[in-house]
Parts: C-alpha cells; structure tokens; sequence
C-alpha cells in the first residue's frame, strides 16, 4: 500500500459539498491530505496545474452539465486517480461499472467513501510500481469519458491551450498511430489524439462506427464502396482506401446491410 500520504483535489461547484467531504475525508481517511478545492472547469484545471495532485475527487454534474467529465477529458497527461462524485443514479453508473472506475454517489456515505479511497490507494500504488496499469488506467478513463459524453453524440480532444467538441459524424475513419490515434475529419483535418484505437472503439456510435481492421475504425456514413481487388478494401467518400482484415469482412457487411 502507499506508505505516505495521498495528496486529493476536491472539484465541485457547491461550496457546502466541497468542505463536507473534506471534513468526511479528514475524519474518516486520514491517509487523504486534502491540498485544495475547486469550484468548476476553469479553477479545477488551474489547481491541477499547480498542485498536481494524486487523487481527484470530481462532481461530474457543474453547471454545462457535463463540465466536470469536459474537464477531465481536457486534461491531456494528467496522472491522478479519479472518484467520480454524482448525484444521478442513471447512466453514470453504468458507465463507471462497464470500465471498473471509482465513483461515491450523493448524499456520500461515509463507509463507501472508506472504500472508495481504498480502491484509489491500490491503484496509486499499482500505476507507480508497473508502469503499464498507468496506461491502461488512462485507457478506462477515457472509454468511461466516451461513454458518458456520447448521448449527445458530441467527443472531446485535448489540445495544448484546452480542448475541442466535435460531432461523431464528422469523423471519416480512424487510424491507430502506436499508442495514439490518429483522427481523419470529413473536411480533410486530422488530429492526433493520445488516447488509443480501442478507446474510440469503445466510445463511438458502434451502429455507425466499424473495426475493419487490428488499426482501423471507419464511419459507415462515410462509406463509398467495398472492393476485393488484390485483398479488402473500404473506399471512402474522400477516395481514400482503408484495408479491411479478412477475418473482419463479413462483420463489416453485416452491418452495411442490417
């Protein structure tokens, strides 16, 4: 377990909220040294900044609705655990299930608190000792991201001075780059993004959004044309041909035509 103690961030746009975990925190995890709070996006990604804490506790629900999830997808090498905090018992939870991530729901009890921070202390202590559950960590983070942000169809990308929302169906196809992916745009624009092909694959529309291939993801919207021509190929609007797997073929034209 971490022999010191965990250095938390609490981000949420209620003032009572904020200072009853951190009492609930000091007195029943005192492992826990609160070193700051933060009332939305902007003061929450100015305090990441300067603190660089190691475990955040996140209100997903300020005032954009969504703000706290924005946030945290705009946060492109962050290296803290994350609690979810959340007061809706909906679609959230499912999401934080799916992927394995930590989550307390409001009005927070003080036993689940207790193993919420224990769960964090084990993967603290996992990401710094095998530096593989770091990425993978990261990976459940954003497929949780993409879960939860996808209903409004909408995906969020980090850039050095923030981060950018764009709509799922102006994305072509998709490309892995090594860890990364590299993200084709409808209007020729692309973007590469660190989160990798397995995390999209996860986030996207998967009515609309396709593997074809161990290193492609395409847009059935997008999709001009199949071809057999010296192995498989899917043609896109743009013209651009993206090889398909042959052991994904007919996954592919099962759903062209369903």
């Amino acid at each position: 377990m971490v022999d010191t103690k965990v250095r938390a961030l609490i981000i949420d746009d209620e003032e009572p909220a904020r200072e009853n975990l951190r009492l609930m925190l000091e007195d029943g995890c005192p492992e826990v040294e609160v070193v700051g709070t933060a009332d939305g996006a902007a003061t929450g990604r100015k305090r990441i900044a300067e603190l660089d804490p190691d475990l955040l506790f996140l209100d997903i629900r300020m005032p954009s609705g969504t703000e706290g999830l924005e946030l945290l997808a705009s946060l492109p090498e962050h290296h803290a655990v994350v609690v979810f905090v959340t007061a809706f018992k909906d679609y959230a939870v499912q999401a934080f299930h799916t992927h394995a991530v930590d989550y307390i729901l409001k009005p927070i009890d003080p036993d689940e608190l207790r193993q919420a921070v224990e769960k964090a202390m084990e993967r603290i202590e996992e990401m710094r000792t095998a530096p593989q559950a770091r990425q993978t960590y990261r990976d459940a983070i954003g497929a949780t991201l993409g879960q939860m942000l996808a209903p409004s169809g909408r995906i969020v990308i980090d850039h050095t001075k923030g981060f950018k929302l764009f709509d799922q169906h102006d994305i072509l196809h998709l490309e892995a780059d090594g860890n990364c992916t590299m993200i084709h745009f409808t209007d020729g624009s692309r973007y590469l993004d660190t989160r990798t092909l397995r995390v999209y694959e996860e986030m996207l529309d998967q009515r609309t959004f396709v593997r074809v291939h161990r290193s492609h993801i395409i847009n059935l919207d997008h999709l001009r044309e199949y071809l057999r021509d010296d192995g498989h190929w899917a043609v896109m609007k743009d013209g651009s041909r993206i090889p398909i797997a042959r052991d994904r073929v007919q996954d592919l034209l099962a759903s062209v035509r369903s």
